[in-house]
């Protein structure tokens, strides 16, 4: 079983409270899809602190009110360990686990799902750095018949676009990277950090804007936002990126956010306090109390919705 850390748990926290409110919000429609593009494995386990947690796929099963169609793409062993899983908990409920490259199964996905596309489809994007391809979110905003596109909940990470492309495959990885923007813009950002033209965390603000931008200018989605996860320190580690055409959708992961930047403090503390305990068990040291870790202020997480930019406009281009 793979280990994460806090941010991964708090992270699907949040798409636990954002899925029944999306179908709270579509109730009004027979039918609901959900399309998970890395479903993973079944459950999690924290590395801090060793609780286990559920995965996307669980969590979309049991959402209530529930999805009444459910596709989830993962690459073997975990596909079939996950469709065992889910067939044992869910029995008679209509979900497909495909197994493979998402990028390649998403047509059989689609195909599938075809005789409810006019159905609120909601998409989950949790890849590592740059699997997903750009024609994939394309065909996933396309899909539906109806005026709102396909909502997307995308994982970014310019902090491991900026590892791969500095590695021994570096070369073939920027080509990935292409794929995932489906253009070599990024590389304009890539190389304006490395003339140092932009901090890191500028780097990392141009990174999600691009995506951003081009959902909103290419794709067509009415909205985005920038979700920050963040480091202990404070500092974002990715982020999600959210794209809707519906403002309730954008007003619940909004307020859903906030309540995962009040959690953060205390999981922080906890993997902290937990990791320390751990340390000095492994010396032989007992402590007679437990003395909490500082806890990081809840504003100095705080949220704040962002329009995206022209990337083209700014200086460094």
């Amino acid at each position: 079983m793979r280990e994460w850390q806090y941010w991964t748990r708090n992270k699907l926290q949040i798409l636990a409270g954002y899925l029944p409110a999306f179908n709270h919000a579509s109730n009004s429609s027979s039918e609901r899809l959900y399309i998970d593009l890395m479903a993973g494995q079944p459950f999690n386990r924290v590395k801090a602190t060793d609780e286990l947690f559920d995965g996307s796929a669980r969590l979309a099963l049991a959402a209530d009110p529930g999805f009444t169609r459910l596709a989830f793409c993962e690459q073997e062993p975990n596909a079939s360990r996950l469709r065992t899983d889910l067939e044992e908990r869910h029995p008679g409920r209509q979900f497909t686990v495909y197994a493979g490259d998402c990028n390649e199964t998403i047509d059989d996905v689609l195909r599938d799902l075809l005789p409810y596309r006019w159905a609120p489809t909601f998409a989950f994007v949790d890849q590592q750095a740059a699997e997903v391809h750009w024609e994939t979110l394309g065909k996933l905003a396309r899909f539906r018949s109806g005026q709102r596109k396909t909502e997307l909940w995308i994982l970014a990470s310019p902090a491991m676009i900026t590892k791969g492309v500095a590695g021994t495959n570096g070369a073939e990885f920027a080509a990935q990277v292409d794929r995932l923007y489906g253009t070599t813009a990024w590389r304009r950002v890539q190389e304006a950090r490395r003339r140092e033209s932009l901090t890191a965390e500028e780097y990392r603000e141009e990174m999600v804007n691009l995506l951003r931008w081009r959902l909103e200018t290419v794709l067509g989605y009415a909205a985005t936002a920038r979700i920050p996860m963040r480091l202990p320190t404070g500092m974002p580690i990715y982020d999600m990126v959210f794209a809707t055409d519906h403002e309730v959708g954008t007003k619940i992961m909004s307020h859903l956010y906030r309540k995962a930047a009040e959690r953060e403090p205390e999981m922080v503390a906890e993997a902290r306090d937990r990791a320390a305990r751990g340390r000095e068990e492994k010396a032989g040291k007992l402590s007679l109390f437990d003395v909490p870790s500082p806890v990081t202020p809840i504003d100095k997480l705080a949220w704040r919705p962002l329009l995206c930019w022209d990337p083209t406009r700014r200086p460094w281009w």
